[in-house]
């Protein structure tokens, strides 16, 4: 069966880690590996546990691919190429079944489950939680967390290349290369928020609620590890087909982890474990290489508010064919930039005199207490549309 990941090189350590924990459980497995970035100078295939490497670059097909990629962050352009990597695998080499499982994902046994449950189902997707929360915390952080952020992880999806696979590859595909962005507000979250609506749209879907599956620190308060690496690692009784450590760059795995077990508990070995593999496979060297399309080409950073006011306003879109070029950059700073500076001290201003106003109002009678309240107000509602703006 064929799997890939989809990363840029910081996440190289990672995707290290799922290929050599993959292939050491599933020998037979075929690893692709997407790249939405230039990889380091050294990497080597052929001492790789990767079989095939595709940019994507190669594979995206748009008007104008610098304005595509332009738009993305990383973590958006990450997941912005999942459903264009597998249609382009799938016929590149023509494989029956292809999984997708994230780069921060450990696998420790057999996957030939999932390869026979696509013979008679087209998608397989896994919900985040399975079982209902029985702790108002527990609500918080599982299920509310999922409302916002998707009901099932696409860090794992699993379709077969058939009609009906491919109908939710180009649909899904489709979606991504248009409304992939990290805009909870908006009801978008990167790739998976459309997940929702897939077994709506799609009654060839099926939902796996084995507990083996996808296993993370969102969803251990109904999932129980037990083992060791020697003897095998197991989840509710049953072997653990793969586990998600997801939030290790940013910490939060540890202080989800923490809710749940104490130090030495089985899960908390295993995450030991990946994190000292993690480090073997060069997470010191690449864990913080940033990616390409970070930077215009003079070199300076490009921030998420440059990003979405290029996608959001269409003139500015439609100006620039280059938007990594110098004159983008020049009208960024000086529009959006230099912009959010002055609003900054406008803000600034305006809550002193708020203090001020408010003060006033208190010793003041009749009509100037009249006069001030107004003044209170207008200020008040300037703010609110300056920190609508931040």
């Amino acid at each position: 069966m064929h799997f890939f990941t989809s990363i840029t090189t910081c996440y190289v350590p990672k995707a290290r880690v799922l290929a050599y924990t993959l292939k050491r459980c599933n020998p037979d497995a075929v690893m692709h590996l997407v790249v939405a970035d230039n990889l380091p100078e050294d990497f080597d295939i052929d001492k790789e546990d990767f079989d095939y490497v595709w940019y994507a670059e190669d594979f995206i097909k748009t008007d104008n691919n610098k304005k595509w990629f332009f738009e993305h962050s990383v973590v958006e352009l990450c997941t912005a190429v999942k459903g264009a990597a597998a249609l382009h695998i799938l016929k590149e080499t023509g494989t029956d079944k292809i999984v997708y499982l994230d780069p921060d994902i450990g696998v420790f046994d057999d996957l030939t489950p999932l390869s026979t449950m696509l013979d008679t189902n087209s998608v397989l997707l896994t919900p985040h939680q399975t079982e209902p929360a029985t702790t108002r915390q527990n609500v918080v952080n599982d299920e509310i967390c999922s409302l916002m952020h998707g009901i099932y992880n696409f860090g794992f999806f699993a379709v077969k290349n058939d009609e009906n696979g491919l109908r939710f590859l180009n649909w899904w595909n489709d979606r991504l290369m248009e409304f992939c962005y990290d805009d909870i507000p908006h009801g978008l979250f990167t790739d998976q928020k459309w997940g929702d609506i897939a077994p709506a749209l799609f009654d060839f879907v099926k939902i796996i609620h084995d507990p083996e599956y996808n296993v993370a620190t969102w969803n251990l308060s109904h999932r129980k590890l037990t083992g060791d690496e020697q003897n095998g690692w197991k989840v509710n009784g049953r072997p653990l087909r793969f586990y998600h450590f997801s939030g290790f760059d940013s910490g939060d795995h540890r202080i989800m982890l923490a809710l749940f077990a104490k130090e030495g508990d089985p899960v908390w070995n295993l995450s030991l474990m990946y994190e000292k593999m993690m480090f073997d496979m060069g997470q010191e060297e690449l864990g913080k290489v940033t990616y390409k399309y970070a930077f215009y080409e003079n070199g300076e950073k490009i921030t998420n508010k440059e990003r979405q006011v290029f996608r959001e306003r269409l003139d500015v879109y439609n100006y620039f064919d280059n938007p990594f070029g110098n004159e983008c950059y020049l009208w960024m700073k000086a529009n959006v930039t230099e912009r959010k500076k002055t609003e900054v001290s406008d803000i600034v201003k305006l809550c002193i005199k708020r203090l001020l106003y408010k003060f006033l109002y208190k010793i003041s009678l009749f009509e100037v207490r009249k006069r001030l309240k107004a003044k209170y107000k207008s200020i008040v509602m300037q703010i609110d549309e300056i920190e609508k703006i931040l």
